[in-house]
């Protein structure tokens, strides 16, 4: 009877622990609604789709933390107010600025963040109107008027390297594409933008590609995490890194590898 009594109480457990399992909230991701390929792909009507390469990624680290994702699709900046103010658990591919660890918390590794458990890297690059006359040493843009302005995409961290740079920075604008079409029409004199889509986009539209050309050397090189808040992490400090150890197992395997490649070779510029 005792025995029955605790296989009893035993099986009650194992009941209640699943039902508090089932119960637990999803993992809150938000991502730029802004279209970004191959990454996230637009539809014929230039809004964003719930296809690419970042939704292939966020299924895969479903399945490998067995952890339900809720992923929301939000203005970058409003991503960022929802990081602040918890409405939001983490985001996908977010790059380092002091400044943001207030709010979200980056693998780290001796007090700087590990860009060895980063998902990508991207390359930032000027891009100015044709003929080219401004010059890049790596530290100095020279050859802009007095009162020029740079144009970056609404809310990215490139805006902050630019403005320390001593530059006036006009961020109105969402997309690369539109960010490009500002520089064709003289808005602004010269733009900073991340240069495999911005290539991609002077490939396909020549009406720009004839007008705009890429500053050498690179501006900057900067990698992209997946940081979650400080509240999240204060609450699952374990769960966390094993999600960052996720990250970079998902990043490395031959599947997603094969996957971006892929992708890489068939991506279409954003509208």
């Amino acid at each position: 009877m005792h025995r029955l009594r605790c296989s009893w109480v035993l099986s009650l457990w194992l009941v209640i622990g699943s039902a508090v399992q089932a119960a637990e909230p999803p993992l809150r991701v938000c991502l730029n609604d802004v279209p970004h390929p191959p990454w996230r792909m637009a539809s014929p009507d230039g809004r964003i789709q719930r296809q690419g390469l970042d939704f292939l990624f966020l299924d895969r680290l479903a399945q490998r933390s067995g952890l339900a994702i809720e992923i929301s699709l939000l203005p970058w900046k409003r991503c960022l107010a929802d990081l602040k103010s918890g409405a939001q658990d983490a985001v996908l591919s977010l790059s380092y600025l002091a400044e943001r660890e207030e709010f979200v918390v980056y693998p780290t590794r001796k007090g700087e963040p590990d860009t060895s458990m980063a998902l990508r890297h991207n390359r930032y690059h000027w891009y100015a109107a044709r003929p080219l006359s401004l010059r890049w040493d790596g530290e100095k843009l020279r050859g802009l008027p007095a009162g020029a302005v740079v144009g970056v995409q609404t809310g990215y961290s490139i805006g902050t390297v630019v403005r320390d740079l001593g530059f006036t920075v006009d961020e109105a604008a969402r997309t690369t594409t539109a960010n490009l079409e500002k520089l064709a029409r003289g808005r602004v004199q010269v733009v900073a933008l991340q240069a495999k889509e911005a290539d991609e986009v002077l490939r396909h539209r020549p009406d720009l590609g004839r007008r705009i050309q890429r500053v050498e050397p690179v501006l900057q090189e900067r990698a992209y995490y997946t940081a979650f808040t400080r509240s999240y992490w204060s609450q699952n400090p374990q769960r966390v890194l094993g999600l960052w150890r996720d990250v970079a197992a998902i990043r490395d395997s031959a599947e997603y590898r094969q996957a971006e490649a892929k992708a890489l070779a068939q991506t279409p510029a954003a509208p």
